[in-house]
């Protein structure tokens, strides 16, 4: 099965942005036990490369991927780290050229209808919509009417609580982030506190997905 058909099985990616690398492993590893399938490592983080690595190595069944893709650097850094597929804030041409010259998964960010337009000019159809709040679902729906070719991912806002209202109105999967690994909590509790959130997330968006094949 491809990257993109594993990320549209799960319908959620968890979004990891926890400075030690140590805690971050260990943080996504309860995430992946409770259920979590997809995880993103951030670029934000000076550890993301070692932090990929080693997720890919003790957790292979689990997709793996790099977040905050900004710079050729940080693509062919997550590349050799194994990352699976490789998310990015914004639409960049270059990114996108080199993600599919060594035939890797890169998801732009885009916000704006110019946006959603370009990046399907180059080809890619699977982009974040970021931020998705404060706009909301209603504003998703919107911007797919005149791009029925374009599959959106919201990102930025998204809880168990929303969750379902954005993939009621198109979205293929969501993307989580503090709602899963809130930093505070990890630092103050340790990484376990994931496992609730992280179960919480799945339970929402199972229920839309079993809601959707009825």
């Amino acid at each position: 099965m491809s990257a993109v058909d594993r990320l549209l099985e799960s319908r959620l990616i968890g979004i990891v942005r926890v400075d030690d690398l140590d805690v971050a492993v260990a943080s996504a590893a309860c995430a992946i036990e409770a259920g979590l399938q997809v995880i993103e490592v951030t670029f934000t983080l000076a550890s993301a490369a070692r932090a990929i690595e080693r997720l890919r190595a003790e957790h292979p069944a689990a997709l793996i991927g790099a977040g905050t893709v900004r710079t050729l650097s940080e693509l062919e850094d997550a590349a050799a780290a194994g990352a699976e597929f490789l998310v990015a804030p914004g639409l960049n041409p270059d990114l996108v050229e080199a993600a599919r010259g060594r035939e890797l998964l890169m998801i732009p960010g885009v916000f704006t209808a110019s946006e959603v337009d370009a990046a399907l000019r180059l080809g890619v159809r699977l982009l974040k919509l970021f931020p998705a709040e404060p706009l909301g679902p209603a504003y998703m729906a919107s911007l797919l009417q005149p791009f029925p070719a374009a599959t959106m991912i919201p990102t930025g806002g998204i809880t168990a609580a929303n969750a379902p209202a954005y993939l009621q109105a198109g979205a293929a999967a969501v993307a989580m982030g503090s709602s899963l690994f809130p930093a505070g909590r990890i630092k103050a509790e340790g990484p376990g506190v994931v496992a609730s959130p992280v179960a919480q997330a799945l339970a929402a968006v199972r229920r839309e997905s079993e809601g959707d094949r009825k």
